[in-house]
Formats: C-alpha cells, structure tokens, sequence
C-alpha cells in the first residue's frame, strides 16, 4: 500500500508516495512528484538522480527541470533508491528495473495518476549517471511503457534490443568521460538494429551536467510530451519529409530529402524529428547561435 503525504516546509505542489519493495536497501522506496503549475497535467516526467540520490532535490522549484515541466503540463516524478556497489555489479540493485524497482515505479506512478489525474500509462524518462542506468533499462524492460527516454552517460550498459524500435531515446555523454566509450558503444549497437536513437557528445565535458546537455535533453523531451499531448504518440514513424538528418561527425543537420543528407554515410545518420529540435542539437557545436534566416534558406534551397 502507497501512502501519500505532504512534507512540511515544501511547496503545495511537491508530495511524495511510498511503495513497499523486496530490496532490504529500499524497504519502502519514496517517490517524489511535483504538479505543474497553472495548468493541467498532461505527462509524467520521471528524473532519475545520481547513485543513491534523493529524488526530491530533482524537483527543485529553483532548478532546471521545474519551468520546463509547467511549460509542457508535466508531473515530475523523482524516486529515491539505495544500493551498494556489490550489489550494483552482481545485478541486483535498483539499476535493474525486472528486479523490483521497475514495478515499484510502476505501483507508484498508479498511485500518482490517482492523486492528480494525470495520464501515467506512456512516460518520458531522464537519468544522469545512475540515472541513464534505469533510464535505458527501464527502457528495455517495458518498452511499451515508455514515450521516449533520455540516457546521459551510464558507465555501463545492457544491450540494445529490437523492443525498442518504437521507443525514441537520446543517448549523450561528454568526451572527456571515462564512460564515453561505453555509452556511444550502446548507440552504435542501436543504430545497427535500426532502433531510433540520437547521439550527443560534448567536446571537453567530463562526467557532469553542463547547460548545453540540459537544453538538449529539454528539447529533445518538449517534443514528444508535445506529441503526446497531440496524441500523436513518439512510438509512430514521422511521415516522409517532416524531418531532419543529422551527421554526428560535423553536428549538421540537413532536411531529410536534400541532397546533403543523402550523403551522409549511415554510421553517422541520426534523424531529428522536428527543427526545434535540430536546431539545439546543431547549436551546441557552435559558439554562435543558430540564425533563423540561415534556417529558413536551408529549407527552402536545401542548402547547408
């Protein structure tokens, strides 16, 4: 049975629900969540913090997550876990969602649906560190379950399935993280089964959380909880023409039928699926920002 309370001292907005586990760390495992402000809740964004963090710093009113959510209608979810590194390396630890911290998260997103209303079948999923951990394997465990989900940097990683040739994820990491070698290994994995996965990496970026993978992260996610909202679920293949493809070796992207794109070799190809969202995942190589008049030529003249 999940208990729902407010804390104290904390926002209106901001409670948490307790599951009941089998994990001896995590006896009752808590999930923080926080209702948008001004408007009605059309999502779930689920923040997966660093190894063993409290899920509640995720939802700070003053951090980079809570503006975002109230701007797409989201509920952010923030659970809290515990483990051990042995437990970690012998599979058994809550980055391993088939054991007991996915259907905990599961019972708890029941739990908030029932508080606020707000639909919790299909969520977005962001995790850092730790947090990419769950994030791709919550992923690949429930497939179904998932909008879209945004991986940054795990150290290391379970191996893409065709399962999730529905399931769009962004999967980033910064070139100077002893973990990058393992995270682009997963995407190129993914690429291969034809999976629909972005890749992001960051040129001198250690193992840390910069802005430039924050407004990546918020960009690629606005997009599908909009489509979500639109009922147009992410898990359907955009229509030919309506995108962009991006070469991950120069970070230019070029729309889907130019002659440009076609010459991309496909392991650099990654389709971007609005120009939004291409315009933040080209920007983040450059020290200028991206110009609008450049854009609209681009797309009229199909030049780069």
């Amino acid at each position: 049975m999940a208990a729902i309370q407010a804390i104290g001292g904390e926002p209106d907005n901001l409670k948490c629900v307790k599951v009941s586990t089998p994990s001896e760390l995590n006896k009752e495992a808590v999930f923080w969540y926080r209702a948008p402000v001004g408007g009605a809740s059309e999502g779930v964004l689920m923040l997966v913090p660093g190894c063993n963090g409290d899920g509640r710093g995720m939802l700070n009113e003053t951090g980079p997550w809570a503006r975002f959510a109230d701007e797409a209608h989201l509920v952010l979810v923030g659970p809290t876990f515990k483990t051990t590194l042995e437990e970690l390396h012998s599979r058994h630890g809550y980055y391993y969602p088939e054991l007991w911290s996915g259907e905990a998260t599961l019972k708890a997103l029941e739990q908030i649906r029932a508080k606020t209303g707000v639909r919790s079948d299909k969520l977005l999923i962001f995790g850092f560190s730790a947090g990419a951990h769950f994030a791709h394997r919550f992923a690949l465990w429930k497939p179904d379950k998932v909008t879209a989900f945004v991986a940054y940097s795990a150290g290391w990683w379970d191996a893409p399935k065709t399962t999730l040739h529905d399931t769009p994820g962004l999967i980033m990491c910064g070139e100077a993280d002893e973990r990058f070698e393992m995270t682009y290994s997963f995407f190129a994995q993914g690429r291969r089964l034809g999976l629909p996965l972005i890749w992001r990496g960051y040129h001198d970026v250690g193992h840390e959380l910069k802005p430039q993978v924050l407004r990546m992260a918020q960009a690629f996610l606005g997009y599908y909880a909009q489509q979500q909202n639109l009922e147009q679920v992410a898990r359907r293949r955009q229509p030919s023409g309506t995108f962009f493809v991006g070469d991950i070796q120069s970070y230019h992207f070029y729309p889907e039928n130019s002659p440009e794109a076609a010459h991309i070799p496909p392991e650099s190809r990654v389709a971007l699926p609005s120009l939004e969202l291409a315009e933040v995942w080209a920007q983040e190589n450059s020290n200028a920002p991206v110009s609008a008049s450049n854009t609209k030529n681009q797309l009229e003249e199909q030049e780069p």
